[in-house]
C-alpha cells in the first residue's frame, strides 16, 4: 500500500480524502490545534479541492470521543413550505429544500474544542481553505472521475457547468480547479464564523439564492436551523461496545446488523460463508430501514426499543429475496487523533454527487439535495413536512474495545456505508486485521446505488472465483467489479492501541492521504 495511505504516531494521527486535506490538518495538530481544530481545517480545505463530494451548504455529523463518545448532529430542516414545483425534486431548484446543517455542526464543535482549551481562531482555520479556493489546484482524479459519470446532468446545470467545464471546456488531468466565489465566502466566514451563514450577509445572499430558484426555503427556516449533541447509540459486539449514531440517520441499522452477527461464527476471513452472513444482516437491516427510518421528533417513535429487541435470525445456508433499490451518495469521512488522545470522526455529504447542482448566488456555494432523502409517499413516516429532518445515510462507527483499544472507521457510499462498515467492523474485531489490510478486503454492495442493476450482490473481483461460486450456490445473484473500485466506498481508519500508540489509514481506492506527527 502507498505510505502516504498510512501513518503510524505516538502523536497525532490523521486521514481524510486528499493530500491537501490531511496536511491542513496536520499543520493545525502541529500548531497545538486539537482533532476538532483538525478537522475543520481539513473539511474547508474539501469544499475547496472536492467539491463534487462535500462542500458547505451540506450536512454533517460528529462523532467524538475524550472521555465519552459524543456525537453532534448537523442536520438541515425542511423549510415552512414545499417548493414552487409542488414538490421536491432529485436534482436542480426543486431539490434545495432543506437547509445545510454542516456549518452549524462546526460552531458546536468548535465550542466543544474550547473547552479542551483550544485558542484558535476561524482565521486560523479557515484561511488557507480561502486561499486554496482562490489560487487553485490540480483538479482531482476523484473529480474528473465524477465529472465523466455525470456528464449528461452537468449539461443540464449551469452551476456545475462553471465548476466542471470552466471556458465550456472539460476539466482535464492538471488543469487547475478556481473557484474565487467560494474563496470569498471562505474569507467572510473567516472573519465573522458560521453565524454568519445563518445571520450574516452571507444568510441575505442564500435568501435571495432561495428566492430566485423558488425552492420553498427562506432565511427564517435559515435562521432555525440547529446543531445539537445527542447521546450515540451502541451494541455489545465481541468484547468490546460498537457506536453509532441516532435516527434520523441510518446508523441505527448498521448496529441491527452487527447485532445480528455477534452470536454467528462467521467462520474463515474471506470465505463464501462470511460474505453470506454480512450481506443476510445487512438485507435485513436495509429493509427494516426503508419501511422505518424517520425524524424521530415527528413521531412516538422509540427507537432505542427497537435497538434493544433480539436480533434477526439470519439462515446461515441461503440467500433472502431481495427487492430493495437504493440511491447513490455523495459524502467524505475523515478522522483524526491529537497528541492528547482526543479523537474526532467527521462525515460531511451533499447527499447525492454534485448535491443539487445549484451553486446559490455568487456565493461559490453548492447546496446539497438532501431533501430528495424525503419519501413522496404522504403516509409515510419519511414524508415532508415542514421543519422535519429528512432520513439520512450518513453514520460514523467507533468500536472501544474492553482491552483498551480503540477504531474509528466510516465510508462514503449512501446505501453502502453500512455494508462498507461491516465488512471494516469484522476484519479489524474479528479477524483482527491491520487498518491497511481491513481496507483493501474485497467489499460488497446490495442495492443499486452507483449501478444501474438493483436485485443483485456487487462484489469487487478479487473476491474469487471459489467466493463467487459459494455465494450464487446459496442463491445469491453476483455480479462482479473491478478490484478496488471507488464506487465501493471510500472508507478510513484510525485505531489506538492499548499502549497509546495511533495508526490512520485511508483506501487504497481514492487518492486520500494518512499523517502523523513525529514521535
Amino acid at each position: 500500500m502507498n505510505p502516504s495511505l498510512v501513518a503510524h504516531s505516538r502523536g497525532g494521527v490523521l486521514c481524510t480524502p486528499h493530500p491537501l486535506a490531511s496536511a491542513a490538518g496536520l499543520e493545525v495538530l502541529d500548531g497545538g490545534g486539537t482533532a476538532i481544530d483538525a478537522m475543520l481545517a481539513a473539511s474547508a480545505v474539501l469544499a475547496a479541492v472536492y467539491p463534487h463530494m462535500t462542500g458547505l451548504g451540506g450536512d454533517a455529523l460528529w462523532l467524538v470521543h475524550d472521555d465519552q463518545v459524543r456525537t453532534i448532529i448537523g442536520i438541515g430542516q425542511a423549510g415552512a413550505r414545499l417548493p414552487e414545483a409542488g414538490a421536491i425534486s432529485l436534482r436542480g431548484p426543486a431539490s434545495v429544500a432543506t437547509t445545510a446543517g454542516a456549518l452549524a455542526s462546526w460552531a458546536h464543535a468548535k465550542a466543544l474544542s474550547e473547552q479542551w482549551g483550544s485558542r484558535m481562531g476561524w482565521g486560523d482555520l479557515l484561511t488557507g481553505a480561502a486561499g486554496l479556493a482562490r489560487e487553485g489546484i490540480e483538479v482531482s482524479a476523484s473529480q474528473l472521475f465524477w465529472q465523466a459519470q455525470r456528464s449528461s446532468l452537468i449539461d443540464t446545470l449551469p452551476s456545475l457547468q462553471a465548476l466542471c467545464k470552466p471556458q465550456g471546456q472539460w476539466l482535464q488531468a492538471s488543469d487547475r480547479l478556481r473557484q474565487p466565489q467560494l474563496a470569498n465566502s471562505l474569507e467572510q466566514l473567516a472573519r465573522r464564523g458560521p453565524e454568519d451563514f445563518y445571520h450574516g450577509e452571507l444568510a441575505q445572499a442564500f435568501h435571495a439564492a432561495f428566492d430566485d430558484l423558488g425552492c420553498g426555503l427562506t432565511a427564517n427556516d435559515l435562521a432555525a436551523t440547529r446543531a445539537y449533541q445527542q447521546a450515540p447509540i451502541s451494541i455489545r459486539y465481541r468484547q468490546g461496545r460498537l457506536y453509532n449514531v441516532a435516527p434520523p440517520t441510518q446508523g441505527l441499522y448498521t448496529l441491527r446488523a452487527m447485532a445480528a452477527l455477534e452470536g454467528v461464527n462467521l467462520g474463515e476471513n474471506g470465505t463464501p460463508r462470511y460474505y453470506h452472513l454480512l450481506v443476510e444482516a445487512i438485507k435485513h437491516g436495509l429493509l427494516q430501514r426503508n419501511q422505518q427510518l424517520h425524524d424521530p421528533r415527528s413521531s412516538d417513535w422509540d427507537f432505542l426499543h427497537s435497538l434493544a429487541q433480539p436480533p434477526v435470525m439470519l439462515d446461515e445456508q441461503r440467500a433472502a429475496p431481495w427487492g430493495e433499490t437504493g440511491q447513490p451518495a455523495d459524502t467524505v469521512w475523515m478522522a483524526t487523533t491529537d497528541s492528547a488522545g482526543r479523537s474526532a470522526c467527521l462525515i460531511q455529504s451533499l447527499f447525492h454527487d454534485f448535491g443539487s447542482g445549484c451553486v446559490l448566488g455568487d456565493t461559490g456555494i453548492l447546496w446539497h439535495n438532501r431533501a430528495a432523502g424525503f419519501n413522496p409517499d404522504p403516509g409515510h413516516a419519511n414524508a415532508w413536512a415542514p421543519g422535519k429532518r429528512p432520513a439520512h445515510t450518513l453514520n460514523p462507527s467507533a468500536y472501544l474495545a474492553d482491552d483498551g483499544r480503540r477504531w474509528f472507521f466510516g465510508t462514503q457510499g449512501g446505501d453502502g456505508q453500512p455494508q462498507t462498515q461491516m465488512v471494516l467492523a469484522t476484519q479489524l474485531i474479528d479477524f483482527q486485521q491491520t487498518p491497511p489490510a481491513a481496507l483493501r478486503a474485497p467489499r460488497f454492495l446490495l442495492g443499486r446505488s452507483f449501478f444501474d442493476s438493483t436485485d443483485n450482490l456487487k462484489l469487487e473481483a478479487d473476491i474469487g472465483a471459489p467466493v463467487l461460486h459459494g455465494l450464487a450456490a446459496m442463491g445469491h445473484e453476483t455480479q462482479t467489479t473491478p478490484p478496488l473500485s471507488p464506487l465501493m466506498g471510500l472508507a478510513g481508519v484510525i485505531a489506538i492501541d492499548a499502549t497509546g500508540g495511533k495508526c490512520a489509514a485511508y483506501d487504497p481506492r481514492s487518492q486520500g492521504s494518512a499523517l502523523g506527527q513525529a514521535d
